[in-house]
């Protein structure tokens, strides 16, 4: 079980911070390693949204099923992602208009499920701390662009 907990702030208004965010097929633009995402509900937005996204983690081509648990518009979202052999990802996100821009707390935790038996957890956690770190750049920067 590993987890990662973060604050952004971006210099942009929650309204397309937001939007970025819930813009599940275009997350390959912007989320490290997502090189395909596709909408596999008849929920095109909000609760209920289900998409299938096929990820490169650690030179492995890895097909991830999330789907939108909880919805407030602008406000907060959590998904719950289904991985391989049992695993799962769950994220909550909340977002806050601020005097400079937005603020957004993010938290991860996953179970690698089978798969944890064969890999270090140290390294999964190295692996997904890069990750985001390197996603939540690339957000900002497309947020903050004019």
């Amino acid at each position: 079980m590993g987890q990662i907990q973060k604050q952004l702030f971006f210099k942009a208004r929650l309204e397309k911070v937001w939007q970025i965010w819930t813009d599940v097929e275009n997350t390959p633009e912007w989320v490290e390693g997502v090189s395909e995402s596709t909408i596999t509900s008849s929920v095109r937005s909000g609760r209920g949204l289900g998409w299938q996204e096929k990820c490169l983690v650690d030179e492995r081509v890895v097909q991830m099923d999330h789907e939108m648990i909880e919805w407030e518009e602008g406000k907060k979202t959590k998904i719950r992602t289904g991985l391989p052999m049992g695993g799962s990802i769950n994220r909550e996100v909340e977002f806050k208009e601020t005097k400079e821009g937005t603020e957004v707390n993010v938290c991860l935790e996953w179970d690698l499920g089978m798969i944890g038996a064969f890999v270090q957890e140290e390294r999964v956690q190295r692996i997904m701390e890069k990750g985001f770190d390197r996603s939540a750049v690339r957000w900002k920067e497309k947020a903050e662009k004019n």
